[in-house]
């Protein structure tokens, strides 16, 4: 396939007609028009409509997938360039639960694209079971997720493990640090986060999981946004709760009978490329500066 001619294309469609496509590109209409027909040979199939009276270029059906393509590729072609200019370049793909990027691992970003300007950083919020399967398939270099699972190609590690609590708004009337038994907190006032298997099986022995009333949310985030009654509660993280306590008049209190600790696992490939294993080695030396090593102590934000 001839580079020129792609190039060629997608000035083209850019600028809408051969004649200005030959302007940009400091060549003689004739010459535009060679390279088109020299790729519709090789590729075997039409890319622009002709005819008389048509003077805005025009794609065929197969000429609208191709554009797709050929985008593709002037990007990869950007690629190598750099990397033929530059050398290897540092990068990393990495994907956490939604409670993890909000609240945990934004100073390690932070950190890693300050130490390490030039590394390229794609960072994503997944669902567990996306994470084991792009971890397979390498299309992701790190993954920091709630659930635990075997899979042939993953190696799994605890990440950081914290005691569940209860976060309300103070009433004036509960001692904060005091516990409470889990049959004494009202399902109808809950703000119930599915933290994961292990939490929902404990909870559904508690209560009840068809209660109509409790509000259930998808992200501990929108925890702070929804709790604005003293009778409200929701069970978190330690480490969440105590973010909150700057924020407002909230409570933390414990449970007489708690569930499993909120435990986060890391997930990388058992056989790494070399540059993966650049990468992932920067991360966890950022890890172990910014985290404490038992998990307590978590940097928020």
């Amino acid at each position: 396939m001839f580079p020129h001619a792609i190039g060629t294309f997608l000035e083209i469609v850019r600028t809408g007609s051969l004649s200005a496509a030959a302007d940009g590109l400091n060549l003689t209409q004739t010459s535009i028009s060679k390279r088109i027909k020299a790729l519709e040979e090789e590729l075997g199939m039409q890319l622009l409509e002709r005819g008389k009276g048509i003077r805005q270029v025009r794609l065929t059906p197969s000429g609208e997938e191709f554009l797709r393509i050929a985008e593709q590729w002037q990007l990869l072609s950007r690629e190598v360039e750099i990397l033929s200019a530059q050398g290897p370049r540092l990068s990393l793909t990495v994907a956490a639960v939604d409670s993890l990027n909000v609240f945990v691992l934004p100073r390690l970003y932070r950190q890693l694209h300050a130490d390490h300007p030039a590394m390229k950083i794609e960072i994503l919020t997944l669902h567990s079971d996306e994470m084991y399967e792009k971890i397979e398939q390498r299309k992701l270099d790190l993954a920091f997720t709630l659930r635990e699972r075997s899979s042939p190609n993953v190696k799994v590690e605890v990440f950081l493990s914290s005691p569940m609590v209860v976060l309300g708004l103070h009433d004036g009337k509960s001692r904060p640090g005091k516990k409470v038994r889990p049959q004494d907190l009202a399902a109808e006032h809950e703000l119930f986060v599915p933290w994961g298997r292990q939490f929902d099986a404990w909870h559904d022995h508690w209560w009840d999981p068809l209660t109509p009333s409790r509000i259930k949310l998808d992200s501990g985030y929108l925890i702070l946004s929804m709790l604005n009654h003293t009778d409200q509660w929701a069970i978190v993280p330690r480490w969440l709760a105590e973010a909150t306590l700057a924020r407002g008049p909230y409570m933390i209190r414990e449970l007489t009978d708690p569930p499993p600790p909120y435990t986060c696992y890391r997930l990388s490939h058992k056989q790494p490329t070399a540059g993966a294993a650049r990468s992932i080695a920067i991360v966890d030396g950022h890890c172990e500066r910014i985290f404490d090593k038992n998990a307590r102590t978590l940097y928020l934000g």
